[in-house]
């Protein structure tokens, strides 16, 4: 057996070369994507795309962080019945809560299509069809991930989707030079629809014996109340990442929000480091508390918050040196989108300066309190959009986030050191005696 600090060396290298791919493909995607469309269409797609992201994650109901949670668990215990059992029902919950929403959401927006920007309704309606599959795509992700397979459980969303949407962008690139923004988002449900067959390919291919020779066992109740901070945490959560450009997009236009969503894009960039750690540690962090061998995890989390704090740095510094160039690549027209990527790079800093505390806690069973931290940073990011975009324009929005990540970083941090004696940050030597019940 390999020992664990070799298990998650290979895991978040593996991972970060899988992301640093899937950064590439997603660059390409935004440069065509940019390209194509113009920046009024760009904003367009990127508004229907923020709202559809707003309600994807939360329709797992929850369910795909406790997956992570229980099945890693049932990796050591063998309760094998119980983790198909969970899979199961969340696939049965997930899937009419997911059409119902995406009934309710097409029939309102055709009723109001008049207070969307011209051409917005369309592609919103074709974006939508990207929720079935999306929603399935987590799910899957969620078990294979509790079985850890790091870097299989990504290969879906993180490989075959971009790169397919990379080789249709390019081909109607070539043929086309300008594309229709309905037409960029059916190209987008393609290349999800063939992500998730292939996920559910691979999760046939690899899912131990035992997980699909067992007879499900149901908790249902447990579950869902289990569950519901999840789905709370991952609402609160999608939406404070995806409000801006939706914000951005209704107070301020088609154009701000193109500018907005590129440069996202790039500060996204130094988010990367983290991504790989998250997903590494999330079921090891579960099963090391559940053992209860907490220095060890301590170590972990350290040397985890320290990588993804330099990766995030190095990263930033390179788009406020270069933030002109980089924006070059996606059109003349969003080089006036460097004021925005700069702030944003810096509120990324500030993210992970703070460390990993809110995986933390969600890996430990303290969801709630990271629903509680997170549902505060929205109130202030909200707040801080509304006030500052029809004054300032599309950076009110970044300072938004730097506000909100503040909040959500002082809360989460308090919340680990008092709840679970460890410091989640970079520093790793803030020793708090914990504090349970």
């Amino acid at each position: 057996m390999p020992s664990l600090r070799a298990h998650l060396v290979r895991g978040v290298f593996g991972t970060l070369g899988l992301t640093v791919l899937t950064a590439g493909l997603t660059f390409v995607n935004g440069v065509l994507l940019a390209r194509l469309l113009g920046v009024q269409g760009y904003g367009i797609y990127a508004a229907a795309t923020g709202i559809v992201l707003l309600v994807t994650l939360p329709l797992t109901l929850g369910f795909d962080r406790l997956i992570v949670r229980n099945v890693a668990a049932s990796a050591t215990d063998e309760s094998w019945s119980l983790a198909r059992g969970l899979v199961v029902r969340a696939v049965q919950l997930a899937v009419p809560v997911t059409l119902a929403t995406i009934a309710i959401i097409g029939v309102a927006a055709v009723a109001l299509q008049g207070s969307f920007a011209a051409g917005t309704v369309p592609v919103l309606l074709i974006a939508l069809l990207t929720i079935p599959p999306t929603v399935l795509i987590i799910v899957r992700r969620a078990l294979t991930l509790g079985l850890k397979r790091i870097v299989s459980s990504q290969l879906p969303e993180n490989l075959v989707r971009p790169g397919l949407f990379t080789a249709f962008l390019a081909i109607a690139y070539l043929m086309a030079g300008r594309l229709a923004a309905t037409t960029a988002m059916a190209l987008n449900l393609g290349a999800i629809t063939a992500a998730m067959f292939v996920g559910l390919y691979l999760l046939w291919r690899q899912a131990p014996s035992e997980l699909r020779s067992a007879p499900p066992r149901f908790e249902t109740r447990r579950w869902l109340r289990e569950a519901a901070p999840f789905a709370l945490a991952a609402a609160a959560q999608t939406l404070m990442t995806q409000v801006d450009v939706v914000l951005v997009g209704g107070l301020g236009g088609a154009t701000p929000a193109g500018l907005y969503s590129v440069a996202a894009r790039g500060a996204a960039l130094t988010l990367f480091g983290a991504a790989a750690v998250g997903t590494t540690l999330a079921p090891t962090a579960a099963e090391l508390w559940a053992n209860n061998e907490h220095d060890r995890l301590q170590r972990v989390v350290t040397r985890a918050a320290r990588g993804a704090f330099l990766f995030a740095l190095g990263v930033a510094i390179v788009m406020w040196l270069f933030g002109p160039q980089f924006l070059l690549l996606f059109g003349d027209e969003f080089v006036a989108a460097n004021p925005i990527l700069a702030v944003l790079s810096f509120s990324s800093v500030i993210d992970c300066g703070f460390g990993i505390a809110g995986l933390m806690l969600f890996m430990t069973g303290y969801q709630a309190l990271s629903f509680a931290s997170i549902a505060a940073a929205v109130a202030v990011r909200i707040a801080v959009d509304i006030a500052l975009i029809p004054q300032v324009g599309a950076i009110g929005a970044a300072f938004g986030a730097v506000a909100s990540i503040l909040v959500v970083n002082v809360l989460t941090t308090y919340f680990a050191a008092r709840r679970l004696g460890i410091d989640s940050t970079p520093l790793g030597m803030l020793r708090v005696r914990s504090v349970t019940g």
